[in-house]
């Protein structure tokens, strides 16, 4: 292990704890959806989006969804956990490749497509798709470069989609 930031530390440090665990699982694999009802909300409650507006964030997503598997498969990186020989504190669902990560591409587009429209909302939600990157690494299942591909992926998409549609 190297004396550098790493997200081999991040997890060693995360499974010596039962609470750190449990956050790392949830920011991890839950947290994403509470960032897609926030969206919900974000756009029928508080900005009472429709046209343009929403359709930018719909073709953001599905589009950064698809080229980040595009890229997975290309690419084809194993996972740390699988390189180390190490168990991830959650079980993944299916068996993709590692860079860029598909979660953190997702939150980043969302949040770079909310802060299009609203900065102020934006940042909020460039907080909680950090939270969900910092738990892909601490449940092992994502290097530091596999979620900072995905925010750049994500977030490129985003203002391209914004540029073009809105």
């Amino acid at each position: 292990m190297s004396k550098n930031f790493s997200a081999e530390k991040i997890f060693l440090f995360t499974k010596q704890s039962p609470v750190l665990s449990n956050l790392a699982i949830f920011a991890a694999s839950k947290l994403i959806w509470v960032l897609v009802g926030l969206l919900l909300v974000w756009e029928i409650v508080i900005k009472h989006l429709a046209g343009r507006s929403v359709l930018a964030i719909v073709v953001s997503i599905f589009s950064a969804w698809a080229i980040q598997l595009a890229v997975a498969y290309l690419i084809n990186r194993e996972r740390p956990f699988r390189h180390h020989h190490e168990k991830p504190l959650m079980e993944l669902r299916w068996n993709t490749p590692s860079f860029p990560s598909g979660h953190t591409t997702v939150s980043c587009v969302m949040a770079a497509a909310v802060f299009a429209q609203d900065p102020v909302w934006g940042s909020c939600f460039f907080l909680v798709a950090a939270a969900v990157a910092l738990g892909r690494m601490a449940v092992g299942v994502h290097y530091v470069s596999d979620v900072v591909g995905g925010a750049v992926l994500g977030i490129g998409v985003a203002v391209a989609v914004s540029r073009f549609v809105l």
